[in-house]
């Protein structure tokens, strides 16, 4: 890989959109790129790649007009959906002579992010917590050691620098009249009728492999009252009830409601993670999802790395709490 390539300008910003809905992390990746393009003096291009620009586009034209943006939709083909993005995202970074990408962390982005800086060979700093500018230099801060650490990273600037960021790290900034989202926004776009709502767990849910909201429990639950509430809360979302590995061996969730490798591999619009660490084996199988949100005592979990959303707290309070919200 030749790095010595010199005048490289401009941050790239690879954004995301499902069905005209800019996902809450290119809020937070957006923050990144106008931070570097400040402090480097650089211009911004904002990539929209995704599907629904229609109902995306109005909200961008109020962007200051020194921020080009450009929209890609991404057609996903099966057996290897993320290729598609991998293809748009390659042709755009070529295309220009950028001195940072930053690109996605969510559990889409880490599936294709890798492959992107494969193809391009260029270096790529994953799970991101910060950027800043030192002397000139691209430093950027990463989680090591399952996130008990944490290291410091440049790139010289005459190398294209990608940064795939975690979620959750940087605050997220509105683009144009577009806010972004919270997890109340999240909830209430996702949540059912309250009249309709039910928490009887007789109540028939939806398939788990079809379920559009999906709602898992872990180890954390402890006992057949973590069930009750993990249940109230599906219920109160009209949500299919997924589990973890560890929940299955410990005998609090049946095995034919196991998402991940030995379990099923579903991609839903939203995806709330209680009480379970997030393995590998467990992310395995939900890590598509639109929108995940994790809820754990542990800050520590893996599952925060890859969450849209993270709340750290007792579930047992957090769970009723919800429902009542949700209700009302």
């Amino acid at each position: 890989m030749d790095t010595t390539m010199t005048d490289r300008s401009g941050i790239l910003v690879l954004g995301e959109v499902f069905a005209g809905i800019i996902s809450p992390h290119t809020h937070e990746m957006f923050t990144a790129g106008t931070t570097l393009a400040e402090a480097l003096g650089q211009p911004l291009t904002l990539a929209m790649l995704g599907t629904g620009f229609e109902d995306a586009e109005p909200y961008l034209e109020s962007l200051d007009e020194s921020i080009n943006v450009v929209w890609h939709e991404v057609l996903e083909e099966e057996p290897f959906p993320y290729m598609a993005w991998v293809d748009i995202a390659a042709q755009l970074v070529t295309d220009g002579n950028w001195r940072v990408v930053v690109a996605p962390g969510t559990g889409i982005g880490v599936d294709w992010t890798p492959r992107l800086a494969a193809r391009t060979g260029l270096p790529l700093a994953s799970w991101s917590t910060g950027v800043e500018v030192i002397d000139g230099q691209v430093a950027v801060t990463r989680d090591v050691l399952g996130g008990r650490a944490e290291t410091t990273v440049t790139c010289n600037a005459d190398a294209t620098f990608i940064i795939a960021m975690e979620p959750g790290m940087i605050a997220p900034s509105n683009i144009g009249s577009a806010e972004a989202l919270t997890l109340a926004d999240v909830f209430a776009e996702f949540s059912v009728d309250a009249s309709a709502t039910s928490v009887d767990t007789s109540v028939n849910r939806p398939p788990l492999k079809e379920a559009e909201r999906v709602v898992s429990g872990g180890r954390g639950l402890v006992d057949a009252e973590g069930v009750k509430k993990l249940e109230a809360l599906a219920d109160a979302l009209n949500a299919a009830v997924g589990a973890s590995g560890a929940a299955v061996l410990q005998e609090i969730l049946p095995h034919e409601m196991q998402v991940g490798s030995s379990g099923v591999v579903i991609r839903p619009k939203l995806y709330l993670a209680v009480g379970l660490s997030g393995s590998p084996q467990h992310t395995y199988g939900m890590k598509d999802a639109q929108y995940i949100v994790a809820i754990n005592q542990d800050e520590g979990a893996p599952i925060f790395q890859m969450a849209d959303f993270g709340v750290v707290g007792d579930l047992h309070k957090i769970l009723p709490a919800l429902v009542e919200e949700l209700k009302s």
